[in-house]
């Protein structure tokens, strides 16, 4: 049985998604291997992923941080630097919230087989995400 991994961020007032984006981008994530990005504007509820040349990464920041999409959710998955683990990034309307969903390798804690190391993931994305006017972190491990 998959268990669901998800940290939501909150922030005092909107964030940039382009600013987020490359922030993390900038202290190290990445995309996934290979030559394609995976990302989400989600114009019809249906969370459909789309694919894009990683040659096109600057063209997808653009495109999800267009300001037409900021009644919806928009997404990026990133794994965080040379790690093999990472997940989704989804910026919710409004971008007060933003979740990582730790679908990419999830790292289980040291002895454990089956929940995620949370601590592990906020040292890496709470240095980052605390600069944009992060208020508030909650976290879910959940079957």
């Amino acid at each position: 049985m998959s268990r669901t991994v998800d940290i939501d961020f909150t922030f005092g007032e909107p964030i940039s998604v382009a600013e987020a984006l490359r922030a993390l981008l900038s202290a190290g994530l990445r995309t996934p291997p290979g030559d394609q990005v995976l990302y989400l504007v989600d114009e019809g509820g249906m969370f459909d992923w789309q694919k894009a040349a990683i040659s096109e990464l600057d063209e997808v920041v653009s495109r999800v941080a267009d300001k037409r999409w900021e009644d919806r959710v928009v997404g990026l998955t990133l794994l965080l630097s040379d790690e093999p683990h990472g997940g989704d990034f989804l910026f919710h309307p409004g971008r007060t919230s933003v979740s990582f969903v730790a679908a990419v390798h999830p790292r289980l804690l040291p002895q454990s087989s089956r929940f995620c190391d949370l601590g592990w993931y906020l040292e890496r994305l709470i240095p980052v995400l605390e600069p944009l006017g992060l208020s508030g972190i909650e976290t879910r491990d959940t079957p």
